[in-house]
C-alpha cells in the first residue's frame, strides 16, 4: 500500500471512527469513556482513530516520549503515573478531571502527531497480517484493516475465512453482514450497529481506490472509456426530482472541496458532474476537481493539459468547454472568454466529423447528450487528462500531451490517431494548414508551412471528394490537416535544392517558417530566453508565452553568424536559428 493509498485509508477510518462518517474528517479530541462504545470495553478510548485500552495508553507513552514538556504541561491529573498500569486489566475509568487532562494531552501538537504515527504503525501490522493470510489487493487489504481495527485479528480472520474469493470490498461486506444471522450475539463486527460504517468503507474504497480486478492493467483507451461510461451512467438524472443528488453528493464527499465551496442542490452542476466522473474513476490526480468551468480550465492549464489548437480532434474522455456567445466568425477569431459550460466526450466519429458529448445541467437541470461538429462554433477549448500516465495495460501506445495540443493515443471510439506514424516533408512554400480535410479555414496557431519543413504524419482522412489529407503534428505540439499532394516521406529526395543554405543580409525583413526559440547568443549552447526577456513586439508574437517567436512572425535581421554549417541571425529579441541541420527556418 503506497503513501497515497494509506492517506485514503486514513480518511476512511478517521471518518467511521470519529468523523461522523464524513470522508476525510477525523476528531483528534475524540474521547469515549468506559463502556461508551460497547459493554465489552473496560476502559477509555482516545483520539481520532479510537485507540482503546492499552493502545490508548501506548499513545500517551508516545506523546510523553515525543515532547515531555508538552505532555506534563497538559497533565493536570497525574496521567503520567497511570502509564505503567494495564488499563484494560484494572478497568480504569477516568474521572472528569482525568478525562479533561487526557484530551488536553492528545490534542497538543505532539499529541496529534503521535496519533497519526500510531495509526500508521497499526496499519502496517494489519497489512502484514492480511498479506500473510493471502489478502493481496489493496481494496481488500483496506477492508481487512478496517475490520481488524474495529474488532481485532480473530474476527477479521473469521470474516475473510468465509468471504468469496477473489477478495473484494463487496465479497468481504457480504461476509460481514452474515453476522446478523447469529442472534446469540449482537456485538459482532458485522452486526447491524456497525453496518453503516462498513457500507461507507466499501463505498469510499470503490470511489477513491477502485476495484483492482477491474482497473489493474487498464489501457489508456479503457481508462478514457471508464470516465465516459461514468457520465453515461447518469444520463436521465435531473434536478427537478433531485435524482441528480447522487452526483452532487459524490462531488461534495471528495475533500478538500475546491475553493472550500460545497455545491448546493440548486446550483448549476456541469463542472461538478464532469469532476464527479473523474472522482468515481479514481483519477483525481489527472482530472481536476472544480464546480466552476472557468476555474477548471485554469487547473487544466496548470497541469499543462489545456488545448485551443483549431485542428485538435478530441478523444473519448476529453473535456469540452463551451462559450455560448461565440460569434459567427469563430473560425477566424480567438475566443478567450470565461466559459459557460463543460461536458465529456463520449464518442468521436471522424467520418461524420461529429462528437457526442455527455453533459450535466443541460436544459432543466438534466444529464443528457449533445452532438456537435468537431471544433465547431461555441467550443472554447479542451481539457485533456493525461490518461496515458495512468495506463498500465498493453494494447495502445500514447505520446505525452502538452498545453498546445499533443496528446494521447491511437483513436478511441472512431476518433483520429494522434500518434506519429512517419515523418513527412513539405514539398513547396505557402502550404496552408487546415482545421479539417478540405476545409477552407486555416488553423490560427500555425497557418502556413514552407518547403523543407518536417512534420509528423499521424493519420489519413478523405475530404468530401475522396482526396487524401494528412492529419499532421507540427513541432510536436500543434495538429492540423494538409493536402497529401504537398507532403512526401522525409529523405525520399535528399538533393532537394530547397534545403540549400540561403543567404541572409542585415537590414532585411524575413519571416519565420516555424516557431523558434530565442537565445542569448548564436548556437544551441547559449541559454534560451523567457517570454519576459523578449522585446515588447516579440512578446506580441509569442502567443503561448513560452519564449518562442510564433511561425509567421516577421523579423529584421541585424547580424549573421555561421556556427558550423548552421546559420544564426540576430533579431531584436535575440538570436534565432535561420538555417539549422539542413532545414530552412527563416525565409
Amino acid at each position: 500500500m503506497d503513501k497515497k493509498q494509506l492517506e485514503i485509508l486514513t480518511n476512511i477510518i478517521g471518518a467511521v471512527e470519529s468523523g461522523g462518517q464524513v470522508y476525510g474528517k477525523r476528531r483528534y479530541e475524540a474521547y469515549a469513556g468506559k463502556g461508551a462504545n460497547s459493554a465489552n470495553e473496560k476502559t477509555c478510548t482516545l483520539g481520532w482513530a479510537q485507540n482503546y485500552g492499552n493502545e490508548a495508553r501506548k499513545l500517551c507513552q508516545m506523546i510523553l516520549k515525543e515532547d515531555p514538556g508538552a505532555f506534563r504541561g497538559a497533565d493536570t491529573a497525574g496521567i503520567e503515573s497511570r502509564l505503567s498500569q494495564d488499563w484494560e486489566a484494572i478497568g480504569w475509568n477516568p474521572s472528569a478531571t482525568e478525562k479533561a487532562a487526557l484530551i488536553a494531552i492528545i490534542t497538543t501538537p505532539s499529541g496529534k502527531k503521535c496519533q497519526d504515527e500510531l495509526f500508521e504503525q497499526l496499519m502496517e501490522t494489519y497489512i502484514k497480517q492480511a498479506v500473510a493470510y493471502g489478502v493481496n489487493t489493496v481494496p481488500a487489504q483496506m477492508m481487512w484493516c478496517e475490520i481488524e481495527h474495529l474488532g481485532g485479528l480473530k474476527p477479521t480472520k473469521r470474516i475473510f475465512g468465509r468471504a468469496a474469493k477473489p477478495y473484494t470490498p463487496d465479497s468481504v461486506y457480504a461476509s460481514l453482514i452474515l453476522d446478523q444471522q447469529d442472534t446469540s450475539n449482537n456485538n459482532q463486527v458485522g452486526d447491524k450497529m456497525y453496518q453503516s460504517r462498513h457500507q461507507c468503507c466499501v463505498k469510499w474504497i470503490k470511489q477513491y481506490v477502485g476495484e483492482e480486478k477491474e482497473s489493474a492493467g487498464m489501457t489508456e483507451n479503457e481508462l478514457r472509456q471508464m470516465v465516459a461510461n461514468n457520465m453515461r451512467g447518469w444520463i436521465g438524472l435531473k434536478r427537478s426530482d433531485r435524482s441528480h443528488m447522487v452526483i452532487i453528493n459524490l462531488y461534495n464527499s471528495c475533500l478538500p472541496l475546491a475553493r472550500g465551496y460545497k455545491v448546493q442542490p440548486t446550483d448549476d452542476y456541469c463542472a461538478t458532474g464532469a469532476s464527479a466522473a473523474g472522482i468515481k474513476a479514481g483519477l483525481t490526480d489527472i482530472i481536476p476537481r472544480e464546480c466552476s468551468c472557468g476555474y477548471m480550465i485554469q487547473l487544466f492549464q496548470k497541469m499543462g493539459r489545456w488545448v485551443e489548437n483549431d485542428a485538435y480532434i478530441p478523444d473519448t474522455g476529453d473535456f469540452v468547454f463551451y462559450y455560448w456567445k461565440d460569434g459567427t466568425n469563430y473560425a477566424t477569431t480567438d475566443c478567450t472568454s470565461w466559459p459557460d459550460h463543460v461536458g465529456i466526450v463520449l464518442e468521436v466519429n471522424k467520418n461524420t466529423r461529429e462528437i457526442l458529448i455527455g453533459e450535466c445541467n443541460m436544459g432543466g437541470g438534466l444529464v443528457g447528450t449533445r452532438k456537435i461538429t468537431i471544433n465547431g462554433r461555441y467550443i472554447r477549448g479542451y481539457g485533456i487528462p493525461d490518461y496515458a500516465s495512468k495506463a498500465t495495460g498493453k494494447g495502445n501506445s500514447s505520446n505525452s500531451g502538452t498545453n498546445s495540443g499533443t496528446t494521447s493515443s491511437g483513436s478511441a471510439s472512431g476518433g483520429i490517431n494522434k500518434t506519429p506514424k512517419w515523418v513527412g516533408e513539405i514539398t513547396q512554400d505557402n502550404v496552408t494548414v487546415k482545421t479539417w480535410a478540405g476545409s477552407s479555414t486555416s488553423i490560427k496557431s500555425w497557418p502556413v508551412l514552407g518547403a523543407g519543413n518536417l512534420v509528423d504524419i499521424c493519420d489519413t482522412i478523405k475530404d468530401n471528394s475522396g482526396h487524401d489529407w494528412y492529419y499532421i503534428l507540427i513541432a510536436k505540439k500543434v495538429y492540423g490537416f494538409v493536402d497529401s499532394s504537398y507532403i512526401r516521406q522525409a529523405g525520399s529526395n535528399s538533393g532537394n535544392s530547397s534545403n540549400k543554405a540561403p543567404t541572409y543580409k542585415a537590414g532585411t525583413v524575413y519571416a519565420l517558417q516555424v516557431e523558434l526559440k530565442v537565445r542569448t547568443g548564436a548556437g544551441t549552447g547559449c541559454p534560451t530566453k523567457s517570454y519576459s526577456q523578449l522585446t515588447l513586439d516579440g512578446r506580441r508574437h509569442d502567443k503561448d508565452h513560452d519564449g518562442c517567436l510564433d511561425a509567421g512572425t516577421q523579423v529584421t535581421c541585424q547580424a549573421i553568424k555561421n556556427v558550423g554549417s548552421d546559420i544564426w541571425i540576430l533579431v531584436p529579441s535575440g538570436w534565432i536559428a535561420a538555417y539549422y541541420d539542413g532545414n530552412v527556418y527563416v525565409k
